[in-house]
């Protein structure tokens, strides 16, 4: 992750679960359709060994948990993995949380089933590392589930000139456009590396209502021009 990026993390980490700003409830509000279409996908989470990459503050490493995964939550930012690690504790939620960067993830080849990664993959220094990485982590037929930004004008224009410039509604300078990835560029690569991606994987994700504090309500959506979501399976 780039460097301001983790800044911004680590500065607000300890609001993730009390009092999040609004560019913190923007994501914790796909929290939701992300889950959806990763139950879709793969119903059963039960004993299945499962890496949050880049868990943040424990959002989605604990509804996982939750789901009855044994879940590692690793992330290079310390105050949030200290976040995560003490609100999972009065759940009694087993989180293995580990420091740790996309590039050189620090578990041992094909040692987990499933590879979940949200909001991750347009911040990294090095995408094509992280992907190699990821497979090789996961073990044969194991899946890898990821949400990110395409590149295209409107998604610069909408997450960057008016979210961040404009409205403000995100911190400036948590974007790079040139760091977006295009849905056929992202498949490519995955299929180099050694990834299947079926037919129909990649699925938009976008606002689809407000709710009574004026923040996007998102859910799946019929296009990918600005978010989407997918998933490849190792081989």
């Amino acid at each position: 992750m780039k460097r301001n990026d983790q800044s911004l993390y680590e500065a607000y980490a300890h609001r993730w679960w009390d009092n999040p700003l609004r560019w913190q409830r923007m994501l914790i509000n796909q929290e939701r359709p992300r889950l959806k279409y990763f139950d879709r996908v793969a119903p059963d989470w039960q004993g299945l060994t499962v890496l949050d990459l880049g868990c943040g503050g424990g959002l989605t490493a604990e509804a996982l948990a939750r789901r009855g995964a044994k879940v590692i939550g690793v992330d290079p930012g310390e105050k949030s993995l200290a976040v995560a690690h003490k609100h999972a504790q009065p759940a009694d939620l087993a989180i293995d949380y580990r420091p740790g960067v996309g590039e050189a993830i620090p578990l041992e080849a094909q040692s987990v089933d499933r590879i979940v990664c949200v909001d991750v993959l347009e911040h990294v220094e090095n995408l094509e590392q992280v992907l190699r990485e990821v497979h090789r982590v996961l073990r044969p037929q194991g899946l890898f589930f990821f949400t990110t930004v395409n590149r295209n004008w409107l998604s610069s224009f909408l997450s960057i000139t008016m979210a961040e410039y404009i409205f403000r509604i995100i911190p400036r300078g948590t974007h790079e456009a040139a760091r977006y990835i295009r849905p056929a560029e992202l498949q490519r690569m995955l299929e180099q590396i050694g990834f299947t991606v079926k037919p129909g994987a990649f699925v938009g994700l976008g606002p689809v209502g407000i709710n009574r504090r004026f923040d996007f309500i998102f859910g799946t959506v019929p296009v990918t021009w600005m978010q989407y979501i997918g998933y490849a399976i190792s081989h």
